[in-house]
């Protein structure tokens, strides 16, 4: 990575090694600009990590987990959703950080506080 060399732990059969590397060279944090990029982002990033998506917040808040847990998850923010979206995700208000786990069809929903240490325990726990 970035010119020095890295062990490979990921999957050996060709999707999922595809699968990987789309993860991997993706960026930290993905920016979703309408309803329908969000449902297109959920769809690409796949089942196998879980996804977080971040309604009402500003990059900032989440780029230092982004790229800390990048190997473990996908991460964005919505900046433009309608209310169909929140109630397709299940949130009420804003700011609010949706973990999405389409492998299990779970979800769940963090309104903060969006500091260091709760937002971490959160993503860790999902």
């Amino acid at each position: 990575m970035h010119g020095v060399p890295n062990d490979y732990n990921g999957p050996r059969k060709a999707d999922l090694l595809v699968r990987y590397l789309r993860k991997f060279v993706a960026p930290d944090v993905s920016i979703i600009e309408s309803n329908s990029a969000i449902h297109q982002f959920i769809e690409s990033a796949g089942k196998e990590f879980p996804i977080f998506i971040g309604f009402g917040l500003n990059e900032s808040v989440v780029v230092e987990f982004a790229r800390k847990y990048k190997k473990k998850a996908w991460f964005s923010i919505a900046k433009d959703f309608s209310e169909e979206v929140m109630i397709t995700y299940d949130f009420d208000k804003v700011p609010a950080l949706v973990a999405l786990h389409s492998k299990y069809n779970e979800q769940s929903v963090f309104y903060g506080p969006f500091d260091g240490e709760f937002l971490e325990d959160f993503i860790k726990q999902n």
